[in-house]
């Protein structure tokens, strides 16, 4: 360990090493694509690095990084649709990662092609970090500050009024069709799509803890939380109305083996609670927890909530997510989905879905919990 090169107050500097990169697009002249801009292509796309050499001015060597089309992959992923000839919008992915923000970060940045990332913070009032450059040509991060006060401005910054300053959301997992060591990476410009992911991993999150929570009450001794590891789910491409005009945006769901390893163990631990509380007549917590559970059972993954905790991408995911970007990130055609050579947002009115039982989960392992005492608590 260095401080100070390696880590930074103990914390590692992590590079991610991709296997590959999962998009829903078109780079600029690419594939259907003849424009200059990146063109969202409605379905996924299984990519790999691809690295070529070029002689620049004065006969400097030049490296320059691209994704292509994986074709074995692309078409075993084709293959492993339940009708082969579908056009494949839903790829089964699996975590092996524990808990969301080993896998999972959504920030406001800008970048540029020329310099990489610009700037980057977690929304309205959190610290914004900007790239400066001295007089010497030297590179050095500042704390960016509006009307003397540190912390990002969010609507009235005006990067974020010219468009150039966008949010972006990055997806670390391990596709079924190419398990690797190295994980593949999925992101995303969509605000939908961004909104729609956190909302599914923290309600996923919640099931993962009321689950637990059952399991040791059975074991009837303290088990280690696993989280999301070896769990898998669905990324579903499909189409909605957004500002009035068909857009393509990107689930996170459930696979039937995650929902069934899941929702069992919640199944056992409500029966085993309202048994309880049946027998000691609390009618009025028998009540409530099974409202709860019932939603719990038949709710929708797809409801939008508030995730908690994003942490910083690592260096590699910054130069990455940097070449995808002209050198004034404001230029160029807006579309829905991260493509193979960019990633851009839609315009337009996007409201995000309507926030309904965020605590559920919560509120069914607190009840669980308390299942196992000999009496129900009083309301």
């Amino acid at each position: 360990m260095i401080e100070g090169l390696t880590h930074e107050d103990g914390q590692l500097h992590k590079i991610t090493k991709y296997k590959g990169k999962i998009s829903a697009g078109f780079a600029p002249g690419e594939g259907t694509n003849k424009s200059n801009s990146p063109k969202a292509a409605g379905f996924f796309r299984m990519l790999k690095e691809q690295v070529t050499s070029q002689r620049g001015k004065g006969d400097k060597i030049i490296t320059i990084k691209s994704w292509a089309l994986n074709e074995p992959v692309q078409k075993a992923l084709e293959q492993s649709l339940p009708n082969p000839n579908d056009t494949p919008r839903r790829i089964e992915i699996v975590s092996l990662y524990k808990t969301v923000s080993e896998m999972w970060e959504s920030s406001m940045a800008m970048y540029s092609s020329t310099d990489g990332l610009l700037c980057k913070s977690h929304g309205v009032g959190t610290l914004a970090r900007k790239l400066e450059f001295t007089a010497d040509g030297d590179r050095r991060w500042v704390d960016r500050e509006f009307d003397g006060k540190v912390g990002c401005a969010f609507n009235d910054c005006p990067d974020k009024q010219a468009n150039k300053c966008k949010p972006i959301g990055l997806l670390k997992c391990f596709p079924v069709v190419d398990m690797a060591p190295n994980p593949y990476r999925f992101e995303t410009r969509s605000i939908n799509t961004i909104i729609g992911i956190e909302s599914a991993l923290q309600d996923l999150e919640r099931l993962l803890m009321a689950a637990h929570a059952v399991k040791q009450l059975e074991a009837g001794k303290q088990l280690d939380y696993e989280g999301f590891f070896g769990a898998k789910m669905y990324l579903v491409h499909r189409k909605v109305k957004s500002g009035g005009r068909d857009v393509y945006i990107t689930d996170l769901m459930p696979t039937e083996e995650f929902t069934q390893n899941v929702m069992e163990p919640i199944k056992r631990g409500l029966k085993k609670r309202n048994e309880v509380a049946q027998l000691s007549g609390a009618a009025g917590n028998v009540s409530l927890l099974n409202q709860a559970g019932q939603q719990l059972l038949e709710g929708s993954s797809e409801e939008a909530v508030e995730i908690d905790g994003p942490v910083d991408m690592d260096v590699s995911d910054e130069k990455e997510i940097a070449v995808n970007f002209d050198a004034d990130a404001a230029d160029g055609e807006v579309i829905e989905e991260a493509p193979a050579g960019g990633a851009d947002d839609f315009k337009g009115s996007q409201e995000p879905s309507e926030q309904t039982g965020s605590d559920m989960g919560k509120e069914v392992a607190e009840s669980l919990m308390a299942g196992s005492k000999e009496t129900p608590e009083k309301s």
